[in-house]
């Protein structure tokens, strides 16, 4: 903030006169001080308002001229000279040398305390401040209402406006400008952003040439790299432009992170419909409507998968998001104590739970359910489960088929066991007799007890077969006219050849 010497002129109430120098003060005041040093340059920033009444200064000499000539390399911006004190006027060599180095110079009367003429100053400083924080207030209202309407397009063209400077905003898959004269502010900030460093915090860069400056202010957003908010301006960048900026930032930060946002809020929602689902809750088997909320988990014919994973992985569901995400469809997924289950399209296959399998460790496993109608989601479940019970390391995806009952290792150990006292038993009596009860057992049960097919198959009469399956029913003690005697019989011969 500053104020021009025009202004402090125009101040009626301190009586202030220019007396040498240059009528407009060639840079504006930021400060006032009064000082009767007769070097204060050390103690100088440049644009100051210096007060004295040269009481270092005897009589008007050289000295005097030394003294202005220090005071405009120091950057100084106005001298007011305060006579009635040591000085009646203002000394003739001080204003020679003010003409001179071009440093304007004001005479204070005796009666105007320098006191008064900082407060003046000071609090013109003030207000112009406090009306920037006005003015930065209706402008951040302004570029709100247009991220409302607009988005990061409207955010970047309000910024443009409201600073009058061209403004850009780069990011991986982002890109806008304002003005169109500023296409080439792009390019030039990804030079730039290509400088910086990673960091987890948001990071500030100027680079300024002669006339021109471009600053970046980075934009966080989580699930990618940062995007960049660049501002090209003639000088360095004021407190309102910086402000603003920083407004802006947060804007845009709102608005890249809105996707993500929404995207989570619906995940949630699709784990609470996924569990109602599968414990059975909707829709009800006689539904021919599927709800609106499970209509983008269906494929065309409202028919659906159930993938079972396994693993201890903390990132499986998010494994599955990024894959869901990367072909524009929503996440129906929720964790278990074991891993995970997902709702899939009834057209996807075990190759998009292989894409998946891809970012999680080997010791990740999938069972895989058939296709069923959505409200059999129950059924699918249940078959997952089953499949991923029998995947291992050899087969890391396992899909549901008829025999995966076969595939169940609890299933298999009992069939182990029950072969050990019935298949052996006969197999013994193979070897000892050269017979073939086993052969000739499985031909019979497999054609279902039919003994014409059966010895057919076995290229025997069916006497003959008739005989072998007596056999087997002594050795065994079973009675095979039993439907549930067979059944049994078959499953073991099917996991002993297994």
């Amino acid at each position: 903030m500053s104020i021009e010497m025009s202004w402090l002129l125009r101040q009626q109430h301190l009586r202030l006169s220019h007396r040498g120098g240059p009528e407009r003060s060639p840079s504006p005041i930021t400060f006032a001080q009064a000082t009767e040093l007769t070097d204060p340059s050390p103690w100088l920033s440049g644009g100051e308002l210096i007060l004295t009444t040269g009481l270092g200064f005897d009589s008007d000499g050289p000295a005097l001229g030394a003294y202005v000539r220090t005071l405009a390399a120091a950057g100084v911006a106005c001298l007011g000279f305060g006579v009635g004190l040591s000085h009646s006027t203002v000394p003739r060599h001080l204003l020679d040398a003010a003409e001179e180095v071009g440093l304007p110079v004001v005479e204070v009367p005796y009666d105007t305390p320098f006191a008064a003429v900082i407060r003046s100053v000071m609090k013109r400083i003030a207000e112009q401040e406090y009306e920037q924080v006005l003015r930065a207030a209706s402008v951040q209202t302004r570029i709100t209402r247009a991220a409302l309407h607009g988005g990061v397009d409207a955010i970047v063209r309000a910024l443009a406006v409201a600073t009058s400077t061209s403004v850009a905003l780069i990011g991986n898959r982002t890109e806008s400008f304002h003005p169109a004269a500023a296409a080439d502010l792009v390019e030039s900030s990804r030079e730039i952003a290509r400088s910086i460093r990673p960091s987890a915090s948001p990071a500030t860069v100027s680079v300024s040439e002669p006339g021109c400056t471009v600053t970046l202010h980075s934009v966080a957003a989580s699930g990618g790299a940062s995007s960049f908010l660049a501002i090209r301006t003639t000088g360095p960048v004021t407190g309102i432009e910086q402000i603003l900026l920083g407004h802006a930032v947060s804007l845009v930060t709102l608005e890249l992170e809105k996707p993500t946002r929404l995207r989570a809020e619906q995940s949630r929602l699709n784990t609470l419909a996924l569990g109602l689902l599968l414990d059975g809750h909707l829709p009800s088997p006689d539904d021919t409507q599927v709800p609106s909320y499970l209509a983008e988990a269906t494929d065309d014919d409202s028919r659906i998968r159930v993938a079972v994973l396994r693993g201890p992985s903390a990132r499986i569901v998010e494994a599955i998001d990024v894959e869901c995400r990367s072909r524009a469809r929503p996440t129906f997924a929720r964790k278990t104590d074991t891993g995970a289950v997902v709702l899939l399209r009834g057209t996807d296959d075990s190759d998009f739970v292989a894409h998946v399998l891809d970012s999680l460790p080997r010791s990740v496993y999938v069972g895989l359910s058939s296709s069923h109608h959505i409200a059999d989601a129950t059924v699918a479940s249940k078959q997952a489960s089953l499949a991923c019970a029998a995947a291992g390391s050899n087969d890391r995806v396992v899909e549901f088929t008829g025999s995966m009952l076969l595939a169940a290792e609890p299933v298999q150990e009992s069939l182990r066991a029950m072969a050990a006292v019935t298949i052996s038993v006969l197999a013994e009596y193979d070897r000892t007799h050269t017979a073939d009860l086993v052969g000739s057992l499985r031909a019979f049960l497999e054609a279902n007890g039919h003994w014409e097919t059966a010895a057919t198959h076995l290229s025997v009469h069916r006497h003959t077969l008739r005989n072998r399956i007596t056999r087997c029913e002594e050795l065994l003690a079973v009675d095979l006219t039993s439907a549930r005697v067979r059944a049994e019989l078959l499953l073991v011969l099917l996991a002993v050849q297994a």
